[in-house]
């Protein structure tokens, strides 16, 4: 009785059945922590044109195969761009929603060609699952202002919304008038 009661440990502990829950929630950070890298690598270099660009004002949500994200732009004017206002007054557009039937990794873009001065919130919502996945999903939004880039990684959970997860001002550019 103690040889089965043995290997039924070792099938448990072999199993995930037993384990410490401190334990699992760092190997969950570690494996989002290393999602999070993955998808800033191959944002940077679905980017690497854009660096140069000019002008304007780009905000990026990047994110995989596992989940179904949504980014939102909150304007100087307080009007938020996202899937269901794809449009601003203030000049801010929103590219394709991007679903679980989309390619395994997507990034939804707000861009802004002449952003006005003032703040911009940026926040992401996860409003459903793909494939089944019920973990947290790791994200990475990068902002692309006059050739500079700002980016924050981080990890939200299913039915979660993260209203802000990056606040920026744009500056009024020198020798322009209000």
């Amino acid at each position: 009785m103690g040889y089965r009661f043995f290997c039924l440990a070792v099938v448990v502990l072999w199993a995930g059945g037993c384990s410490d829950p401190e334990l699992a929630r760092k190997q969950l950070q570690e494996r989002l922590d290393d999602r999070g890298e993955e998808l800033n690598l191959m944002l940077n270099e679905a980017n690497s044109n854009r660096l140069q660009e000019a002008s304007g004002l780009l905000v990026q949500l990047a994110f995989g195969a596992e989940a179904d994200l949504d980014l939102y732009v909150t304007d100087p004017l307080l009007e938020t761009v996202y899937f269901a206002n794809h449009k601003s007054k203030s000049g801010g557009q929103i590219s394709d929603d991007m679903r679980c039937d989309k390619q395994p990794f997507r990034i939804e873009e707000v861009r802004f060609h002449a952003p006005m001065p003032g703040r911009y919130r940026v926040g992401v919502d996860h409003p459903g699952q793909c494939n089944g996945n019920k973990e947290p999903a790791a994200y990475v939004i990068s902002v692309l202002q006059n050739g500079i880039r700002q980016e924050v990684r981080g990890s939200v959970s299913l039915r979660q919304f993260d209203v802000i997860v990056l606040e920026f001002e744009v500056k009024e550019l020198e020798g322009s008038s209000t």
